[in-house]
């Protein structure tokens, strides 16, 4: 007798932006911090159609929080980047913070610098500018703090995802890349290697840029570069951003989840015959 067991409940995650589900309890969530410092860095996010716009290295912790979804990692985001590249091509999200010094030349962030430099120092890790530190703010928590220009702090829980990387430094500001690795570390092309590219690859360059100390958020933005220099503000956000989570989806369910998908074609096949029902109204007046 032979029985081929397959393997039961695999799970893979899926990655996908958070919706405005959350809106009203994710306000109600801010309005419990006791600082306006700490409620203006929160109060970031506007909401169109369904998706919750906006994106910064302290809203997009708690809105996952209240989601109860944790957020996609610079590795799951990278991944998601190389499967479907066009999905990011017009919206930024916030992927992890980058720590090169303890201490910033940006003041409004130099207190936030320290403070995650002590605490990355009790695990017995070192930030220089040589070799910065990337932690991703999946597995990151919000605690309030007087001292911060922000009315707020990053505090590293036993799920914080910390990688130490001599390639996230200033000397490789500009560099050009079309892939990273599986821990989403950008793998640099030589200009040989560039100029040994076809036409096609060379418009899918992207670029990695960075500052060359303190601290700063690591960001997709929309043109598919990685971006650590926004001048070390950690709340800047615009309605181009987007929260990126990751959720486990399990492969006992695919029945529904196949479900799922033929009623979203359904739907836009209905939505497309709408606009061509219409476009064939006007042109027979």
């Amino acid at each position: 007798m032979e029985i081929q067991l397959t393997p039961e409940n695999i799970q893979f995650p899926v990655l996908s932006f958070l919706d405005k589900d959350i809106t009203e309890e994710y306000s109600e969530a801010v309005k419990r911090f006791n600082s306006k410092r700490a409620r203006n860095s929160l109060n970031i996010f506007e909401y169109t159609d369904e998706i919750m716009n906006g994106s910064n290295s302290f809203g997009n912790i708690l809105a996952s929080k209240i989601a109860g979804i944790p957020l996609a990692s610079p590795s799951q985001l990278e991944h998601a980047v190389r499967l479907s590249p066009n999905s990011f091509k017009r919206t930024y999200t916030e992927l992890a913070l980058i720590l090169r010094t303890n201490g910033d030349s940006y003041s409004d962030n130099n207190h936030n610098a320290m403070n995650l430099y002590t605490q990355l120092k009790k695990r017995g890790i070192k930030p220089t500018e040589e070799s910065p530190v990337r932690i991703s703010l999946k597995g990151l928590e919000l605690e309030e703090d007087n001292d911060s220009f922000y009315g707020l702090v990053h505090k590293l829980t036993n799920e914080a995802e910390i990688l130490q990387d001599r390639r996230f430094n200033f000397n490789n500001n500009g560099e050009k890349f079309l892939k990273s690795d599986e821990r989403g570390v950008p793998i640099y092309l030589s200009d040989d290697e560039i100029s040994k590219l076809s036409e096609e690859k060379k418009s899918q360059l992207r670029t990695f840029y960075a500052r060359k100390d303190g601290l700063d958020g690591l960001c997709l933005g929309n043109g598919l570069g990685l971006y650590s220099l926004w001048g070390g503000s950690l709340v800047a956000s615009n309605a181009d951003g987007r929260v990126a989570v990751a959720k486990n989806f399990s492969i006992g369910n695919m029945e529904g989840y196949m479900a799922k998908l033929s009623e979203e074609r359904d739907s836009q096949i209905n939505e497309i015959k709408e606009k061509y029902e219409k476009a064939m109204n006007i042109m027979n007046g």
